[in-house]
């Protein structure tokens, strides 16, 4: 079995439980989304870059309300494809302070609706996604609870 079919079991699992949450993890270079393109083509699912989830809409919004209305302004981008898999790429996108979300939280409340699949930028080590930008300015911690870890050897 490929990789990419012993992904698509572990999606298609994800379906069967009609949402959550499938973060990808791998070393730089690894193939992560690598996996996720050819999962889009082979399964039709969409294949979505994180900064098309930053709109107008969710940029107009002040800071401390951000979080807050998150799930409502990127569900609705979410809800404009037609799959019912959606394969995030570029989540360091969302790790920016200005944006000012917490993104466990984020990605635990859309995952109440869709099956969402995201390549992690870092690695996960105790039990807890982390990401830690090499200048030193962002360090990112959520633990994996709730969550499906799917690592590309």
């Amino acid at each position: 079995m490929s990789q990419t079919e012993e992904f698509e079991k572990i999606v298609e699992a994800a379906k069967a439980n009609k949402g959550g949450v499938v973060f990808v993890t791998g070393k730089p270079g690894s193939g992560k989304s690598k996996v996720l393109r050819e999962a889009a083509e082979d399964k039709k699912w969409d294949y979505v870059d994180c900064r098309m989830l930053i709109s107008e809409d969710f940029l107009a919004v002040p800071g401390d309300q951000r979080m807050e209305k998150a799930p409502e302004l990127m569900g609705a981008t979410l809800d404009s494809y037609n799959s019912d898999v959606i394969l995030l790429d570029r989540l360091q996108t969302l790790f920016v302070p200005v944006f000012c979300l917490d993104v466990g939280s984020l990605l635990r409340t859309l995952g109440q609706k869709y099956v969402l699949v995201a390549a992690w930028p870092g690695y996960v080590k105790d039990n807890t996604l982390c990401y830690d930008k090499f200048d030193g300015t962002e360090s990112i911690r959520i633990p994996v609870d709730g969550f499906t870890i799917w690592n590309v050897e």
